[in-house]
């Protein structure tokens, strides 16, 4: 497992990739403005504290961690080379949130001996001692 510190790093650095490419985008797109800094601070500013606490709170390996990682370098080198650049920085950050969120599912219950059964699997004997 990852340190929680850099696991919580990996996810800042998610949120801050979607956060910058929406900024190109909506600044682009009007030109500079309040309106659309504030609208794009007020939509992406919780979503970088959300993927944050997903990439803390779950159980990223080292190899998860890498591609997190790599996707957001390349996300953030799209989003200033490029004219397309933005829209390819928000896939990469949707993928690198994808990432944490499949860490962040619960683990496997284990198999045990307990399973239920089909009325039909019931022997007479079963039958007798479930009533």
């Amino acid at each position: 497992m990852v340190n929680r510190m850099v696991a919580a790093g990996l996810g800042i650095l998610t949120g801050l990739v979607g956060l910058i490419a929406m900024l190109r985008l909506i600044l682009g797109a009007f030109g500079p403005g309040a309106f659309g800094l504030g609208f794009v601070l007020a939509a992406m500013l919780p979503w970088v504290v959300y993927v944050t606490y997903r990439a803390q709170h779950g159980r990223l390996t080292p190899v998860r961690a890498l591609a997190v990682f790599g996707c957001c370098v390349v996300g953030l080198v799209a989003v200033w080379l490029f004219t397309i650049g933005p829209v390819i920085a928000l896939a990469l950050s949707l993928a690198a949130f994808a990432v944490i969120w499949v860490s962040d599912w619960p683990a496997a219950r284990p198999q045990t001996e307990s399973r239920f059964v089909h009325i039909e699997e019931l022997t007479g004997e079963d039958a007798e001692s479930t009533r």
